[in-house]
């Protein structure tokens, strides 16, 4: 997958070559020669194998290039829960043809159907009554332009779009009509749409709120989050229990074992069967069916498909009497996932999956002497915490130090109890509807406690751990130390802890200048005691949620609960920009926490100063709530210019007119028009910065004089390293 997705055009080259050197591994092999000359050319026909298909699947499901502004007519099966939000719905599409006529497929054809989907996500401004999931339609769509990495923390979309298959967003053109084209004459999706809507409903009734346990039963039966609010993801993040109401391996292993467990017994006493066959193979046999109804019933997502792969590995090979090879049962399992959806290794959850499995492997197998399962369910929750770490902080930046107490208690209490309860409900309310709403009232009241008791515990300061970004060389060395610390045996193995000190030790990174845009601009500079933005105003939340993010990867926690602020009135009064002033915590340690907020409007003061920075207002004459603003850190001088009237601006450049700045950004609304006179405000080697695509009017100055130019619409962000001592 690190390969551009041009090399697709090869992959029959490098297909050719891994079957030529397949053959030649086949002979070696027979010669008695495996051992040596046959495993290093084996090794690189699966390379070739793998370069290939990768190259091909990369190809295939790279971002169509559409031309923004035109329409053009798409075909293809609706699937999943559509996506209800305040502005629209979003569909998902697998599409058959794309054209630029309703006859026409020149854009895309599908010349692979059932092998590697291509998945559109459509959008509408309300719910279509014509839009169904399990309906084939064509409908006039016109593209939507996906926006870049706006900041370092960002999301990363495009990586998400392709492991999501996803190679366009476009929106259903206005006034246009939708085409019917088949419709199937049952759904599982549809099921999941009504189940959804089911209880919407009763906890709209139920009058919940914060930490409804509906959203948790709706995402443990059928995958669908929807309903979750940030509340939820708070608890889950902080007690590293997000994993749960994610339908994975975890879920379909444990309803594998739970059914297994119940209908073993039966085929003991059945003996025409075990006459024949061991009882264990009928058993294993229903509870795949058992996971096939479930990942079903969770529209067989990617993660659930490669849990119900790795679970049909072991179900042969037991049935074949292999399945003593655990290691080459997740062997194969890893390689019928890598060729059934190659993008999934783009995927954390990928990963964590199949290193969560050989964890527990490496944990449970070997041992010599007969332990309980209180003390292997210890080993195995305290292993999975140690081994995962590293991953979690490299990509996360953040691990829950409570993880495995809390998952030793939520992982039984959701496996066991909820999910059955639940699946039970669901399969016997499709039957006879209300009569059986005392299931789900039970698997409510068992959710009600778990949640109660998980966000108690998420309640503790050091609950989440937070370093930071952290590099690859520090993940590899505490991947070394995990192995060290979790094999039984080695010598010295307390060491493995210094290994992994580099991973887990805070340390106080990326300070500087960000600027970065999303709708509107954004301007942040952090330090090591403080962090400070400029924005428009998020009322009603004290912190957005982009600003979380950031610190979270710079490596400053969040307390749960509320921060004290101070001056909030002005967050929630100001028509414009808003400057808020994270004052940071520093522990023993060195981690670093949000001790208070303080807010002002961008216009309300003519001069302050905060960590070192002094900020300077440049009003417009007679309309003081609009303002352009200085800011000088050391030697630095910066300007801020949110004017968007051309005569704001002339008013302003009077006042500040013989003044000098190292860099001015345009934070203009599009269309906007900057003088020209502004460019005289730079000083020897200023930079430009615009938030949005360059004016027309400074354009031609700009190229003319060789101005340095950023634009963060196309750019994603801009930084600039903090003057040594500033801010502090």
């Amino acid at each position: 997958m690190i390969l551009p997705s041009e090399c697709g055009q090869f992959s029959p080259v490098f297909m050719g070559l891994a079957a030529t050197l397949g053959v030649v591994t086949w002979r070696l092999w027979q010669r008695g020669l495996a051992s040596s000359k046959g495993l290093v050319v084996g090794f690189v026909s699966a390379l070739m194998l793998g370069v290939g298909i990768g190259s091909l699947v990369k190809q295939r499901l790279s971002p169509w290039p559409l031309e923004a502004g035109a329409t053009y007519y798409l075909s293809g099966e609706l699937f999943g829960v559509p996506q209800v939000s305040r502005f629209n719905t979003r569909y998902r599409v697998r599409v058959d043809c794309l054209g630029q006529t309703a006859a026409d497929c020149s854009v895309f054809t599908d010349r692979l159907p059932g092998l590697w989907p291509v998945v559109v996500e459509l959008s509408t401004t309300r719910q279509h009554s014509l839009l169904r999931p399990g309906q084939r339609v064509q409908v006039p769509v016109q593209p939507t332009a996906i926006r870049v990495q706006s900041s370092p923390a960002a999301f990363n979309v495009q990586r998400w779009l392709l492991s999501n298959h996803v190679v366009a967003r476009v929106k259903l053109k206005k006034g246009a009509a939708v085409t019917p084209l088949r419709e199937t004459w049952w759904s599982m999706d549809r099921v999941r749409t009504e189940l959804n809507a089911v209880l919407a409903r009763r906890m709209l009734a139920s009058g919940e709120g914060g930490l409804s346990s509906y959203p948790v039963i709706l995402a443990l039966v059928s995958g669908d989050r929807s309903l979750m609010g940030d509340p939820h993801w708070e608890v889950f993040n902080r007690t590293g229990t997000t994993h749960l109401v994610a339908i994975s391996g975890l879920h379909v292993g444990l309803v594998a074992t739970l059914v297994t467990f119940l209908v073993l017994p039966l085929f003991r006493r059945w003996h025409g069967f075990t006459n024949r066959y061991p009882a264990s193979h009928g058993a294993l046999v229903v509870a795949w069916i058992a996971c096939l109804f479930y990942a079903g019933l969770a529209g067989f997502a990617i993660p659930t498909q490669r849990a119900l792969i790795m679970l049909s590995v072991y179900v042969l090979l037991k049935l074949t009497g292999r399945a003593q090879h655990l290691w080459f049962g997740l062997l194969v399992a890893l390689t019928l996932v890598l060729l059934w959806d190659p993008v999934a290794c783009l995927s954390l959850g990928f990963w964590l999956s199949f290193v969560a499995v050989y964890l527990i492997l490496w944990l449970i197998g070997g041992g010599v002497s007969a332990r309980s399962g209180l003390s292997q369910w210890s080993q195995v929750q305290l292993g999975l915490f140690v081994g995962l770490a590293p991953a979690l902080l490299y990509a996360v930046h953040s691990v829950s130090l409570v993880s495995a107490f809390t998952n030793a208690l939520a992982i039984p209490v959701i496996g066991f109890v909820v999910v059955p309860l639940s699946l039970l409900w669901v399969t016997l309310w499709s039957l006879c509807g209300e009569s059986v709403v005392f299931l789900l009232d039970a698997a409510l009241w068992v959710t009600e406690g778990l949640l109660w008791f998980l966000q108690l515990i998420s309640g503790w300061r050091y609950s989440v751990w937070t370093v930071g970004e952290r590099s690859l060389a520090s993940l590899l060395l505490a991947m070394v130390g995990v192995l060290w610390l979790v094999s039984a045996g080695l010598p010295g193995r307390a060491w493995g802890v210094v290994l992994l000190l580099p991973m887990l030790l805070p340390q106080s990174s990326g300070n500087g200048l960000y600027i970065m845009g999303s709708g509107s601009g954004r301007v942040i500079l952090q330090s090591k005691s403080q962090v400070w933005s400029l924005s428009r105003s998020h009322w009603p939340q004290p912190i957005a949620r982009w600003q979380s993010d950031l610190l979270s990867h710079w490596g400053v926690m969040m307390p749960m609960g509320e921060v004290p602020l101070h001056h909030s009135r002005d967050l929630w009064l100001a028509r414009g920009g808003v400057f808020s002033a994270f004052e940071l915590d520093t522990d023993a340690l060195g981690a670093r926490a949000v001790q208070s907020i303080h807010y002002a409007g961008l216009c309300s003061r003519a001069q302050w100063h905060s960590g070192g920075v002094q900020f300077e207002r440049y009003p417009v004459a007679a309309k003081p709530e609009r303002c352009a603003l200085g800011l000088t850190w050391g030697q630095t001088r910066l300007l801020y210019w949110p004017l968007g009237t051309q005569r704001d601006q002339r008013q302003v450049f009077e006042q500040i007119a013989g003044e000098r700045f190292d860099a001015i950004v345009l934070d203009l609304g599009k269309g906007k028009a900057a003088i020209p006179e502004l460019l005289s405000l730079l000083g020897h080697s200023g930079e430009l910065i615009a938030i949005k695509p360059l004016p027309e009017s400074l354009q031609e100055p700009v190229l003319d004089r060789g101005i340095p130019l950023h634009v963060i619409a196309e750019d994603g962000y801009y930084y600039r390293a903090l003057p040594e001592g500033a801010g502090d």
